[in-house]
């Protein structure tokens, strides 16, 4: 049973390769026989792995999704944004504090070309993005994946 996991600098770089942590051992706290608790520092267990490596791979096929939509004029790139960072209309439109409503017409081309710098303001600050760079329709990647260094 683990009681609390923190991940900790790796060693073993071959594991690093493999493991979903991208190089990270995980401290795990493990009670022992007597009920005492112990550490184990590991890679992490390989079922947790694979299942931890289908959700990204499924992240990954919906941030394509999104592109394509973007890319084929049915969604603007406010949408890559959303699904980059994992996102529903509704969760986006509680972090931008918009109603709802505002946030699918915003979803749509055609009303997001028409936003003012004002009006995109609550998205580039959530998204750690400039309102040119939304302007634009730049497609940047998620604020978790910017500054790895793969």
């Amino acid at each position: 049973m683990i009681i609390h996991e923190q991940t900790v600098p790796s060693e073993n770089a071959e594991q690093e390769a493999r493991s979903i942590t991208d190089g990270l051992h995980t401290l795990n706290y493990i009670p022992d026989d007597s009920g005492r608790v112990s550490t184990d520092q590991q890679d992490g267990w390989q079922p947790v792995n694979e299942v931890n490596h289908q959700a990204w791979q499924e992240i990954d096929r919906h941030i394509d999704q999104a592109s394509r939509k973007i890319a084929s004029g049915r969604a603007s790139c406010l949408y890559h944004y959303m699904a980059a960072n994992q996102m529903s209309p509704r969760l986006l439109a509680s972090y931008a504090r918009l109603p709802l409503w505002k946030v699918y017409l915003h979803l749509l081309p055609f009303f997001f070309r028409r936003l003012s710098r004002d009006d995109l303001r609550p998205y580039a600050q959530l998204f750690q993005i400039s309102e040119d760079d939304l302007q634009a329709g730049r497609l940047l990647p998620a604020v978790y994946h910017r500054g790895r260094h793969d």
